[in-house]
């Protein structure tokens, strides 16, 4: 997903500060790098965050929800 991407979806769901605190380590970890719009909208859809999360939290909840929604 592109840095624009990210933001646009942040933005729509009202996490727009969220975004630029995040973006730099979003770049450097990399989370977003194979991941559709969908994705991160499905996580929005259904995980509600506190706008102070920090970034460990929010790369924790993201990624669990990730590997929860598989179909193996």
């Amino acid at each position: 997903m592109t840095d624009e991407q990210m933001r646009d979806v942040f933005e729509s769901y009202g996490h727009g500060e969220m975004y630029t605190r995040f973006k730099t380590p979003l770049y450097v970890t990399g989370l977003f790098d194979e991941v559709e719009e969908e994705q991160l909208e499905n996580f929005f859809n259904n995980i509600e965050l506190s706008p102070q999360v920090f970034f460990d939290e929010f790369r924790f909840w993201f990624q669990y929800f990730s590997v929860s929604q598989r179909n193996y």
